[in-house]
């Protein structure tokens, strides 16, 4: 599980998929630059997919807060089997390892990656992807707004 991201290392990670998806090779070089004691980003990337698997996994099998104890044991259960949780889990838990140690071709390689788990999980299209990164930018920006 990823740790709480702050609206910085979310912006921070939107960014560089942003810079990722455009080729943009300045930008991206200047978003693998960071100071000592920040985040690298590539792992911000890894901890931005974990925290989109943690929100989409369990809502897609109608797991939510107050749920019956009964209810939630059986989609727990049924969470644990479902093929698309097992690939996210192995996915998240890969990008994870291979990210703090990530040369700038991984961290795009990382990057990518989570491009096209946003496109699968969501049934998007190529064209959607900035509008899905503009909309993890903007829940950032929100949540930066109410803490």
């Amino acid at each position: 599980m990823a740790d709480a991201m702050t609206p910085d290392g979310i912006l921070r990670a939107c960014a560089f998929l942003e810079a990722v998806w455009r080729e943009d090779d300045t930008a991206m070089a200047a978003l693998l630059r960071h100071e000592p004691g920040e985040q690298p980003t590539p792992v911000l990337v890894a901890d931005l997919g974990d925290l989109i698997m943690q929100a989409t996994l369990p809502a897609r099998l109608g797991i939510h807060d107050g749920m019956p104890a009964d209810e939630l044991a059986a989609a727990t259960e049924k969470l644990s089997s479902d093929p698309t949780a097992q690939v996210s889990i192995v996915l998240s838990e890969t990008l994870k390892s291979l990210a703090p140690t990530a040369a700038p071709e991984q961290a795009a390689i990382i990057a990518r990656s989570l491009i096209g788990y946003l496109i699968a999980i969501s049934e998007a299209t190529e064209d959607h992807v900035l509008p899905l990164i503009n909309s993890l930018r903007q829940a950032a920006l929100q949540r930066g707004n109410t803490t």
